[in-house]
């Protein structure tokens, strides 16, 4: 299985309480909306009478990088927007997170929220790119919503995806763009990128309050938002050879081939073998702890922080599965997914006998430069 991600080449947010404000270079995402200004209690706009505060994120990835993905040819993929919480305030017990392909081209400009004086050299509220030297959004080639202040995005609602929310789950967003990628490769749609907003019942609802800011492209964190691509190259051959397949939950696993650091740009076999914690003794001539075995079909690999622990690649019953050949098991890494000059573990997860699933972690660790 493989996963391979690719990182934006512009993000920005747009505000209509804020309508010619560019954040472009902001280390933060926002997907809010704050209409209820007896919570908020911040102004409206200088000379406006407006109400609502909506927050929309812009977000692209470059065509290269588009075509890469391409080039795998799959037929069976998935790929996900990403984008990983820094903060949310009044969050509701449930919601939608929705997202749409863009429908014009905009420029990302270089400002931040809080600049004083605002910077205006970039997409806005109103306009995709700078002030009125650019165009307005226009809704002959999308759909705009808003209460009082004209503009915030236009997009296709053709293939809309969204993701819920309730109290229990994760806030991060992980959502679902499997079709709008693929209208991009066929060139059915232009790459303009995708836009992230609350669902129109709150955006719209005058009395609404909730507010999620996101890591953006521009954080000095290990959480930039992505686009995460997956597919299926699973295979499990093994050929003549006879060794047989771990059955009991004491085994342990080496990478003998884990070179310990990897260029950015690399992308690497890792080969495992699994062998039994405690060997049945038998007279031989060599040890046997040297006799490795085959995981079982249902087995998956995982990659995780090792400063942070937090999950780089979650198992996926998909889209992590360990392959093999007749010299073991192995899987396939992608490193320009990972951020570089940080440490990484790998782990493994395995279904024994269908009825366990055993989790190893040996400490295999693996660093990425530049």
């Amino acid at each position: 299985m493989a996963v391979y991600k690719i990182f934006p080449n512009k993000d920005s947010t747009i505000y209509s309480r804020y309508p010619i404000t560019n954040a472009g270079r902001d280390e933060i995402l926002e997907v809010a909306v704050k209409n209820n200004t007896s919570i908020t209690g911040i102004s409206d706009n200088v000379g406006s009478t407006n109400l609502d505060d909506i927050r929309r994120s812009l977000i692209s990835f470059a065509q290269d990088d588009l075509n890469i993905i391409k080039s795998f040819n799959s037929q069976s993929f998935q790929a996900n927007i990403r984008l990983f919480l820094a903060n949310a305030e009044n969050l509701s017990q449930n919601y939608n997170i929705e997202c749409y392909p863009v429908s014009q081209d905009w420029i990302m400009g270089t400002g931040k929220f809080l600049d004083n004086p605002i910077t205006d050299n970039g997409v806005c509220w109103t306009n995709t790119g700078p002030g009125d030297a650019s165009p307005t959004w226009n809704p002959a080639v999308g759909t705009m919503q808003y209460l009082f202040t004209t503009g915030g995005g236009t997009w296709n609602t053709s293939y809309k995806s969204t993701q819920s929310f309730d109290y229990t789950l994760d806030k991060d967003i992980n959502i679902n763009v499997t079709n709008a990628v693929l209208q991009l490769f066929t060139g059915s749609i232009s790459n303009y990128g995708f836009i992230i907003k609350h669902s129109g019942s709150i955006e719209l609802n005058t009395g609404s309050y909730i507010d999620l800011k996101f890591f953006s492209a521009d954080t000095h964190t290990i959480y930039p938002p992505c686009l995460e691509y997956k597919w299926n190259d699973f295979s499990f051959n093994t050929g003549s050879n006879t060794n047989g397949f771990i059955t009991s939950d004491n085994f342990v696993i080496n990478v003998g081939n884990n070179l310990g650091e990897f260029k950015r740009d690399t992308k690497y076999n890792f080969n495992i073998k699994a062998r039994d914690k405690f060997p049945t003794r038998q007279f031989t001539t060599s040890s046997v702890y040297l006799n490795w075995k085959y995981l079982p079909t249902s087995s998956y690999w995982a990659i995780q922080d090792y400063k942070t622990t937090e999950m780089i690649v979650d198992f996926d019953d998909t889209y992590t599965k360990i392959s093999a050949n007749s010299n073991g098991n192995y899987f396939t890494v992608y490193m320009n997914g990972l951020q570089p000059e940080r440490t990484y573990k790998l782990l493994v997860k395995a279904d024994i006998s269908g009825s366990e699933e055993v989790v190893v972690d040996n400490d295999i660790l693996f660093k990425v430069v530049r």
